[in-house]
């Protein structure tokens, strides 16, 4: 009975589209995001669209997660068969910015990454052990947390809030937090109902130096600094920054290693800010995301092997030439 009502109700989305979906936010989420073309060295990557003005950082009542239904996802892949059985590791840039031209420009768009390895990519869904409403925006899967469930499923508060998108709640992404690898906020800064402090481009109420849990900056605005909002912890990218700026969401990772990888975004306007922020009115906003990449191949071992040994035969033979 329970499959098909779940069949039945991604039968009624599809059909009426996102309203359907907006109206339907207090029902078990489950989201099947579309494929950018692979993404390999050189290439680019563009998708122009629409997503709600603060479904990245809040959709529910004062929770300051970000909200499957309405918050945008998409799968692309880095690099093709060949880089990721070489492991080959490319240099990102993911550029989220307000659609100028539109009469509705997203102000403060907002991304999260996530990965699920050399594994072509299994978007979670909500059931009886996970969330799949609310999903906080600096966390992996499993990776603990305070479990959200605004609808009262009566879910495993064990697996947190993005247990949906790791293997307890139906998804594939890696477990525990090097499933996630970064974000990029040109919004408020918050803390989010996971505890965490998501930094922005201005500062917040509930985050008043505007400092992320993995950023640095310390200004107001940060507008045009280059933040750290990368997770250094995790194998799959090497290092990277964030820019924030007027409209605009820019992240650039360097080593990101070939393979599958989620994004959501959306524009990022927390409730419980009394900021006064300048969202825009409510409803969708328009978007263009660019997503460019330079492979970013290191000089094998073998070889600064072979130059070190190089180096040490000129040597012996400079030496022998000034002794005799």
């Amino acid at each position: 009975m329970q499959k098909t009502n779940n069949k039945m109700r991604k039968a009624v989305l599809a059909v009426l589209g996102i309203s359907a979906a907006l109206a339907y936010s207090n029902q078990a989420a489950a989201i099947s995001p579309a494929s950018l073309p692979v993404l390999t060295a050189g290439s680019t990557d563009t998708l122009a669209g629409s997503a709600p003005v603060r479904a990245w950082s809040d959709y529910g009542t004062n929770n300051n997660y970000g909200w499957t239904h309405t918050a945008a996802f998409r799968i692309f892949e880095v690099g093709n068969a060949a880089d990721l059985l070489a492991g080959t590791r490319f240099d990102v840039s993911v550029d989220l910015k307000g659609n100028l031209s539109s009469a509705t420009p997203m102000n403060s768009p907002a991304f999260s990454l996530w990965t699920s390895g050399s594994t072509p990519l299994v978007a979670g869904a909500a059931n009886g052990n996970g969330y799949g409403h609310a999903w906080s925006q600096v966390r992996g899967s499993l990776d603990g947390g305070v479990a959200d469930d605004p609808a009262g499923l009566g879910g495993d508060a064990t697996l947190g809030s993005n247990g949906w998108l790791g293997s307890g709640g139906g998804g594939n992404l890696i477990d525990g937090h090097n499933g996630w690898i970064g974000y990029a906020n040109a919004g408020y800064s918050f803390k989010n109902g996971d505890g965490d402090y998501i930094q922005g481009q201005f500062a917040g109420s509930t985050n008043p130096s505007n400092i992320g849990q993995y950023g640095g900056g310390a200004s107001d605005p940060l507008n045009g600094t280059a933040l750290t909002n990368i997770n250094n912890s995790s194998p799959y990218v090497n290092g990277g920054s964030a820019t924030l700026s007027t409209a605009e969401a820019l992240l650039h990772l360097s080593g990101l290693k070939a393979g599958y990888y989620l994004i959501g975004y959306a524009g990022s306007c927390p409730d419980v800010n009394a900021n006064g922020q300048s969202c825009g009115t409510a409803g969708a906003k328009a978007y263009n995301l660019t997503i460019s990449s330079v492979a970013a191949v290191p000089v094998p071992g073998a070889v600064w092997l072979f130059g070190t040994a190089m180096a040490g035969f000129i040597g012996l033979r400079r030496n022998k030439k000034l002794a005799a």
